[in-house]
């Protein structure tokens, strides 16, 4: 006879399977890309505004794949599971931290770039320091210490052991970001977040083939 205890190990089991398909890795992966547009945005430069489109576009465009992802190729293949009340206020409350941390990342991070982008207004604010070295290192710190609880917090309430990993590169790529002022950090994160979402993709794709057309009909 089955415990309480048995079915949440199920559950959870059932649940990290859902991971299986690479696709989370792959969005992370393009968004972190995508953030690599936002390096070197001065007032001036007349392709600001490109590159500011270029940056949602890639945010957009990785969450299309995730969505289209998830829906066409993994529920064909796994079917659509429905979860318990325990692991719906797990997700909630996951969305409300994440929310008004990722909030405050991005307010920390567009005020970041626009004032080291643009001195005047740092000294018009009062925040241009005599000491620019340690002022960037501190903000390495507290932008790398944003990025990485967030995606452990996503990691431990989803049950995703490979979100650790992803924390940890995130949060050496936004501090080697900030500290460098180069966009090569994120790039080559990215790299190493998305190629092996795109392996696990494939071994997804081999371990589960599409159900014949009648198995998905009932027939």
């Amino acid at each position: 006879m089955s415990t309480p205890l048995d079915l949440r190990q199920i559950e959870k089991k059932v649940f990290r399977a859902t991971y299986e398909d690479g696709l989370w890795d792959v969005y992370v992966g393009g968004i972190v890309a995508s953030m690599a547009m936002l390096a070197y945005l001065p007032e001036e430069d007349p392709s600001r505004f490109l590159r500011y489109g270029l940056f949602l576009l890639g945010i957009a465009a990785s969450f299309l794949v995730f969505r289209l992802g998830k829906k066409l190729i993994t529920e064909p293949r796994l079917g659509k599971v429905v979860f318990g009340s325990l692991r719906k206020r797990r997700k909630a409350t996951l969305a409300a931290i994440l929310g008004g941390i990722v909030g405050l990342q991005a307010l920390i991070v567009l005020g970041t770039i626009l004032l080291w982008n643009n001195p005047q207004w740092a000294e018009s604010l009062g925040l241009a320091g005599s000491q620019p070295a340690f002022e960037r290192l501190l903000i390495a710190v507290v932008g790398a210490l944003f990025v990485g609880p967030s995606m452990t917090l996503v990691a431990y309430f989803n049950d995703f052991p490979r979100g650790y990993y992803i924390a940890v590169l995130m949060s050496l790529a936004v501090f080697m970001f900030i500290w460098f002022r180069s966009p090569l950090p994120l790039l080559v994160t990215a790299a190493l977040i998305f190629i092996p979402g795109v392996v696990l993709f494939i071994r997804f794709l081999l371990k589960y083939p599409l159900p014949p057309a009648e198995a998905q009909h009932g027939g």
